[in-house]
């Protein structure tokens, strides 16, 4: 004990400090006017709670930027603007044992039932920011593959709402894959040109998932992609936008490599064509 209390007197020794302080002193005095007369800092917790609105919540997101795509559940590959992160999709179809690389039509009933459930689950959930673009906002894509639904809904100013979901289960009310926002930089393609709005690969209950779709210049009839594990997977192209989507991670480089699609024009010829965000 005395050889602790030893090594405490000589530590405290070596404080520069003094062990008592004057409160009237000079110094005293002066150090407590620096500290009253300068602002206080905001609290970093309280910064990050607080809303442009004053409410107490989640920080608000950043700027979009010029592209963007949102997968349920997923870490994405390709981040991009207005992200937005849909509720867990899960259903039958485990494994997208029903997925065909070509697209099939619907009836312009089941279209226009696709499209009001895509617009009310997303009005509903992440995209209720957008409500009133959903709202106004025209069906241009509406696809099955096997029991996947896929549709597309836009306007003439880039702004588009995208979703994905298993028809086995009750249509998009379980949950799905989607994107909605505008591409803050967006123009028009030209007559043979197209647009990647969402890109990217990502994590679904029912397997991993790569989808791209975007707007076609008006010369554009098809497009597709080459893949390496389910041949040629055609894209629905409709009303100057397509889309498609494969089961597994091919897109999963797209933000850094992009995605290469052949494409098919009005006048019967083709070209192979880059997708990137």
């Amino acid at each position: 004990m005395t050889r602790i209390r030893d090594i405490d007197t000589a530590l405290r020794s070596l404080d520069a400090a003094p062990s008592q302080v004057d409160p009237d002193s000079a110094r005293a005095c002066a150090h407590l006017q620096r500290i009253l007369s300068t602002d206080p800092s905001p609290d970093p917790l309280q910064q990050s709670l607080a809303t442009p609105t004053g409410r107490a919540g989640l920080p608000r997101r950043a700027a979009p930027a010029p592209r963007r795509v949102a997968l349920a559940t997923v870490v994405l590959a390709a981040v991009t603007a207005a992200v937005v992160a849909l509720p867990s999709l899960s259903g039958g179809d485990q494994a997208f044992a029903s997925w065909t690389p070509a697209p099939r039509g619907m009836t312009e009933q089941e279209a226009a039932d696709a499209a009001a459930s895509c617009r009310q689950m997303q009005q509903d959930g992440a995209g209720a920011e957008y409500a009133d673009r959903l709202g106004s906002a025209e069906p241009v894509i509406a696809e099955r593959r096997g029991l996947w639904t896929t549709v597309v809904l836009a306007a003439a100013d880039g702004f588009s709402a995208m979703c994905i979901a298993d028809d086995s289960t009750r249509l998009f009310a379980d949950g799905m894959i989607g994107s909605v926002g505008t591409p803050s930089d967006y123009a028009p393609p030209g007559p043979r040109d197209l647009i990647a709005t969402s890109l990217g690969a990502g994590t679904t209950e029912a397997g991993d998932l790569s989808l791209a779709a975007g707007v076609a210049g008006p010369d554009v009839v098809a497009v597709a992609y080459a893949s390496p594990t389910h041949g040629t997977v055609a894209a629905t192209v409709s009303q100057r936008h397509f889309a498609l989507w494969l089961p597994g991670d091919e897109f999963k480089e797209a933000s850094s490599s992009g995605v290469k699609v052949e494409v098919t024009y009005r006048d019967g010829s083709t070209r192979t064509a880059r997708l990137t965000l």
